[in-house]
């Protein structure tokens, strides 16, 4: 795929997959704009990736996802910079048990909004150019995991946004796509959450027995998705055992409703 004049957003990218995710599509030629809650962090990143891949190609905003009026003004911010958006990244995301309201705000609905909003700006039937929404869940949005029950819940709740948007027989005619990245541990901040859970040592245990992803091994299969012609449906798993498994046009159950 040519990345030549082609726009990404990305959340929660001041670090760890959001900021690989970032470098990767400016390596392309994409023209990215990415945001995060750590403002003087993205603001550092911003001018490391200005310095390598050119000062009008990357944009950094501040942005809290769990504030709708945020997350709109940015998005809005990186359509007049850059002249449109056509691939958003929804990747922000947080472990907090202790406070799983912020979990579900910030890895549910932020992502929901940030879909939303790219959705009204991208489909074809309202003047848009079509595009692709990618949302960053996990593999504990495919299987429960105990000691993460809030964060597991949010990304359940992302891949059945996924799967429900990607199964619309109508997204043909929107010029929408809708991939989905369910990666395991990965070697990034958020393994390392502030707080701290009954099932720490259990938590330890899981990643001593099942390893951790490398960053870079999720940034190939983000790619996988971004550069494929039709990624609508895909789900991408990653996992230190079993690596990258491409889940390709998976047989959705249409509802009967």
């Amino acid at each position: 795929m040519n990345f030549i004049n082609q726009v990404a957003f990305i959340t929660g990218a001041a670090q760890g997959l959001g900021k690989a995710f970032t470098e990767a599509l400016l390596k392309k030629g994409a023209r990215v704009c990415f945001t995060d809650i750590q403002g003087e962090k993205g603001q550092k990143v911003e001018s490391d990736f200005k310095g390598k891949y050119g000062q009008k190609n990357v944009l950094f905003l501040t942005c809290d996802v769990s504030s709708s009026q945020n997350l709109k003004n940015c998005f809005q911010r990186a359509v007049s910079t850059f002249g449109g958006v056509d691939i958003m990244v929804n990747n922000a995301g947080i472990v907090d048990e202790e406070n799983w309201k912020n979990v579900i705000n910030i890895n549910l609905v932020g992502a929901l909004e940030g879909s939303m909003l790219a959705i009204e700006h991208m489909r074809t039937d309202k003047g848009g150019k079509g595009g692709k929404i990618i949302n960053i869940a996990s593999t504990a949005g495919l299987t429960g995991v105990f000691f993460t029950p809030s964060y597991s819940a949010a990304k359940f709740g992302l891949v059945g946004f996924h799967r429900s948007w990607a199964s619309n027989p109508y997204i043909g005619q929107l010029g929408l796509q809708f991939g989905c990245l369910c990666p395991a541990f990965t070697d990034t901040a958020i393994l390392y959450p502030k707080s701290k859970s009954q099932y720490d040592d259990d938590f330890k245990k899981f990643i001593g027995q099942y390893g951790m992803n490398k960053v870079e091994t999720v940034v190939e299969a983000f790619l996988m998705l971004v550069e494929s012609e039709n990624c609508n449906q895909d789900i991408i798993t990653v996992t230190a055992q079993d690596g990258i498994q491409y889940h390709y046009k998976e047989n959705l159950k249409k509802s009967n409703l």
